[in-house]
Formats: C-alpha cells, sequence, structure tokens
C-alpha cells in the first residue's frame, strides 16, 4: 500500500493456531467498513475482533477454495449479511470442505456469489484491490494487490511456496505463476501470505531456495 492507503487501512491479522493460517481483515479507518480475505478456522476470533471494534465486514474475498481458507465463510456471512468471492476455477475446491480435521460436521456449506477474475480490479470504499490469477497451489488461486502490497494466499510464503501435490494442483504452474507474475512485481512489494509471516518479493528473490532463477540471485 502506499502511504496514503496505509494511512486510509489498518490490517490485522488473525492466526488459525491449528494450521497457522493467516486471515486478513482490512479496516478503513475513517469508515465502519472492513473487508475480511481467507476466514478459516479462526472465524470467531474475527467475529470476535468486529464485535468489539464496531466494524461491518462488506465482503470477503478468497484466495483460493483449500477448506482452512475458506471454512470461516458460512459464520460470517451469517453475522454480516456479506458477500463472499472465488476464483471459479477454484468452486470445485468447495466441496471438499468437511475433509480438514477441525472443520465441524454442522459447518454449512461455502456459497460465493462472485466470480474472480485475472486483472479485475475491485472497488471497495475508493480503494482498488487488484486480483492477479496465479494457478499452481491450485488452479484458481488468485493473490491480491493493494497498492504495492500483496496477499498471497498459498502461492508464495516467506522461504517458501504453496504445494503442488493436492488436487488441482501443478508444480510448473505454480512456478511459473511466482518467477512471471509476482517477481516481476516491484522488489520492495510487502508479501502477506495464508501461512507464516509476512515478507517481501525482493528477499524471496533473492533467498527462497525453492524458486532459484539466475536473473535473482
Amino acid at each position: 500500500m502506499t502511504e496514503t492507503l496505509r494511512d486510509l487501512i489498518e490490517l490485522a491479522v488473525v492466526v488459525d493456531p491449528m494450521y497457522d493460517q493467516n486471515c486478513y481483515v482490512l479496516h478503513r479507518r475513517d469508515t465502519r467498513a472492513v473487508l475480511v480475505v481467507d476466514p478459516g478456522l479462526q472465524h470467531t476470533r474475527v467475529l470476535d475482533l468486529l464485535d468489539k471494534q464496531s466494524l461491518r465486514c462488506e465482503r470477503i474475498l478468497l484466495t483460493h477454495g483449500h477448506p482452512d481458507h475458506v471454512s470461516g465463510v458460512p459464520s460470517l456471512k451469517a453475522a454480516h449479511d456479506c458477500t463472499a468471492a472465488i476464483h471459479p476455477d477454484d468452486r470445485v475446491q468447495l466441496a471438499a470442505l468437511h475433509m480438514l480435521p477441525g472443520v465441524p460436521a454442522d459447518v454449512p456449506d461455502v456459497v460465493c456469489e462472485d466470480d474472480l477474475g485475472d486483472g479485475q480490479t475491485i472497488h471497495w470504499n475508493d480503494i482498488n484491490i487488484e486480483v492477479m490469477h496465479t494457478p499452481g497451489h491450485t488452479q484458481g488461486s488468485v493473490c491480491f494487490r493493494v497498492g504495492p502490497d500483496l496477499v498471497s494466499g498459498d502461492t508464495l510464503f516467506k522461504r517458501g511456496v504453496g504445494r503442488a501435490d493436492l488436487p488441482g494442483g501443478d508444480w510448473p504452474s505454480l512456478m511459473f505463476s511466482i518467477e512471471n507474475r509476482l517477481y516481476t512485481l516491484p522488489p520492495e512489494t510487502v508479501v502477506y501470505p495464508g501461512h507464516g509471516s509476512r515478507t517481501t518479493i525482493r528477499e524471496e528473490q533473492e533467498l527462497n531456495p525453492f524458486v532459484v532463477h539466475p536473473r535473482y540471485r
């Protein structure tokens, strides 16, 4: 985010300790409006955060459809009457919701009203969020770019990358997405991953052991 956007937006990270999965809560400081990315098993803590600060979730964005990133969607939608969006290629992943240990059997199915597409700009409270389709971890994985900051889902981690051995995963596609989409972003881009701590594009170009490219070493 540019300095102007950082002045406008407060970003909170709520971590699910079972899977070390990050849910991001973007709050526009001058309103009560919130956008939530990847609500998982920590959804009750997300709801508590919103309630304590009298915040209102207006929309849910999903980086991909794996259960640890979407299992909190039904409760958040029920409490805040908001909509959810996912890339259409990952709708098939939503059927696996109850296969993840820790997801209660009575959790309703995840319903997403909206599709996300590569190059799409989401206009939210005068803030533009760019959708980048980055297949590899799943066929419909996306990243969200807000200014020079990036929410990378399970595509890129600090010193790591997403698994490609699960249904819908593909290693060559993952490497292509990282090298040709993410690594072409400005090096100072701050990366907020789906698991673990934040990093930068420059750090991963230089230090990530899974993506070794002579262009960056």
